[in-house]
């Protein structure tokens, strides 16, 4: 079994349902799970890159897709979600060793519980409720926020362009509908 780099962004819908399935597809202990900032890819720098009529099929095909896959989700109250805060704190919470509490509520927060994680308080919130006040503390230390950007760049310069993107080795799977094919390489 070959190790998969999983790049993400809280406040991608698309994201969330790939971390949603994760087992679906690969082995425990198999994923490295990257944070990266989607608005410091190319296409996301000046915001959501959709037209209005885009960006309306694509909510409508994430509730379509979640449903199809069983995965329970509510759109956010604020749409789009900037996912700053979110990511710093789970590079805090990689390096405190509370990664998987922390992981494991921030998508749901987002795309199940309408918190909007877009808000730094309420980012330090989930993390003190999860038993992590350190990773609170640390969302603006600069250690984090450096890490944080030479995640994007690495992703980019990997060939990246979105999340969710999956490499296994230096092969780019992007998209949640492309995570069969990564755990097929991941396989071999």
């Amino acid at each position: 079994m070959k190790n998969v780099d999983f790049l993400f962004d809280y406040a991608s819908p698309w994201s969330y349902l790939a971390d949603a399935t994760l087992s679906r597809w690969f082995a425990a202990g198999q994923i490295t799970y990257v944070p990266v900032y989607l608005r410091g890819f190319e296409s996301f720098t000046s915001g959501v890159p959709y037209s209005a009529a885009k960006m309306a099929y694509l909510l409508k095909d994430m509730v379509r897709s979640a449903a199809h896959v069983g995965v329970p989700v509510a759109m956010p109250p604020v749409f789009p979600i900037n996912g700053l805060h979110a990511l710093r704190g789970a590079i805090a919470a990689q390096w405190e060793g509370r990664f998987a509490e922390y992981h494991a509520a921030l998508f749901p927060a987002a795309w199940r519980e309408g918190r909007d994680v877009s808000k730094k308080e309420v980012v330090a919130a989930i993390a003190r409720e999860v038993g992590a006040p350190s990773v609170a503390d640390a969302l603006d230390e600069p250690s984090i926020k450096e890490t944080l950007r030479a995640n994007t760049d690495r992703g980019v310069g990997r060939g990246a362009f979105g999340v969710p993107s999956f490499f296994v080795g230096d092969e780019l799977f992007w998209g949640h509908d492309r995570m069969h094919l990564a755990g097929a390489a991941a396989k071999v």
